[in-house]
């Protein structure tokens, strides 16, 4: 069994939040689909999306060793319209959102564009500050 989500000061409309989340302060989830064990940042803002959320959770203080961000979606990043599979590692201030309206995309190591969704694949790690 897992812990009851736990939600900040955060907004959340039109949303189903799975089990054992932790929403940050002043995050915001519309018209999304949040996984079991996702850990959103503080002040992310996730649109129109679906995240997958996570097999499961980190414990370490200040997260994995080698640089990589903790695993969810960190502080001040913004996905729009996208699809985030399972245990990733999204830094902080990270933009997914295809502006361009790209509708098919070459596919990377992180991520991909299908039918205009910006999908992000298992295990992906998004640096601070990356954007798509």
């Amino acid at each position: 069994f897992l812990p009851p989500t736990t939600i900040r000061d955060a907004t959340i409309k039109q949303s189903l939040v799975a089990d054992g989340c932790r929403i940050g302060n002043g995050a915001v989830g519309e018209n999304s689909i949040v996984g079991l064990r996702c850990v959103i940042g503080e002040g992310a803002v996730i649109r129109n999306s679906i995240l997958m959320g996570a097999d499961y959770y980190e414990f370490e203080e200040g997260g994995p060793s080698g640089g990589q961000p903790p695993l969810g979606i960190g502080a001040g990043s913004r996905i729009e319209g996208a699809i985030v599979d399972k245990n990733c590692r999204i830094g902080r201030n990270v933009v997914i959102a295809n502006e361009a309206g790209i509708e098919e995309g070459p596919e990377h190591d992180a991520y991909q564009v299908r039918g205009g969704i910006p999908v992000i694949v298992k295990d992906a790690v998004l640096p601070d500050g990356w954007r798509m």
